[in-house]
């Protein structure tokens, strides 16, 4: 009995405080510091698509020249009109250089075609190889001068003019037989186109079974009546 008892006062006796004794130690005022207070972290940033977008144009933008209202680029000014081709055709062409030919004076083989003084209506040639038209009066000028040759078909044409006759032929020759036929030729021609246009309606070459271009066709005008007569050709007619 006795051994329990001593046994308690001893449990009593236990004391499980090993700083105890420590109570008269003391720690002065201001040797530790408190703690800092810890900051907030921040919040992260709120992501948004179109902020995305924005910065993405803004970027691809940087360097290009921005254009105001007074600079934007205009449209060009409308193209003018094409100037319309003025050159002659063919067939303008080729009576130009009939009329160059037909004051040729030069001596050449062959004398080329001479151009009528006017497109000669279809109906009065067909008369005249039909014989509707007939040639009463013929002009030969063969071995003639130019100067004699021109004196006699003015006479000539003159006074087949004041007799009313619609047509005659004149006779120049081809040029085979003398150099000088194909000048005769180009002159008896010129004279027909300018000095004779008062009385010449239009001439052409004859056809071939009366002379061919070795002769023209002469179709006169009709005369006024208030016109008087000149006289007769004196050339040698038949």
């Amino acid at each position: 009995m006795k051994k329990n008892k001593d046994t308690k006062e001893k449990k009593k006796g236990f004391s499980n405080a090993p700083f105890k004794g420590l109570k008269s130690f003391a720690v002065q005022e201001g040797l530790v510091s408190p703690a800092a207070p810890r900051k907030a972290a921040p919040a992260p940033p709120v992501h948004r698509e179109e902020d995305d977008d924005a910065a993405l144009f803004l970027r691809y933008m940087e360097g290009i020249p921005r254009l105001d209202g007074a600079k934007q680029q205009k449209a060009p000014p409308p193209k003018p009109p094409e100037t319309p081709d003025t050159e002659l055709d063919e067939e303008e062409k080729k009576l130009f250089l009939s009329s160059l030919t037909g004051m040729d004076v030069s001596f050449r083989d062959e004398f080329p075609d001479v151009k009528p003084l006017r497109p000669l209506p279809v109906n009065r040639m067909r008369q005249l190889k039909t014989g509707a038209i007939r040639i009463d009066l013929e002009l030969d000028l063969h071995g003639l001068t130019r100067d004699e040759a021109l004196k006699s078909l003015e006479s000539f044409v003159s006074g087949a003019y004041n007799r009313g006759q619609k047509a005659i032929l004149v006779i120049t020759g081809k040029g085979n037989n003398s150099p000088a036929e194909p000048v005769l030729q180009g002159a008896v021609a010129s004279w027909l186109r300018e000095t004779g246009k008062k009385m010449v309606a239009e001439f052409a070459p004859a056809p071939l079974r009366m002379g061919g271009n070795g002769a023209f066709v002469v179709f006169l005008k009709e005369k006024k009546r208030s016109e008087t007569a000149t006289g007769t050709g004196n050339g040698s007619m038949r």
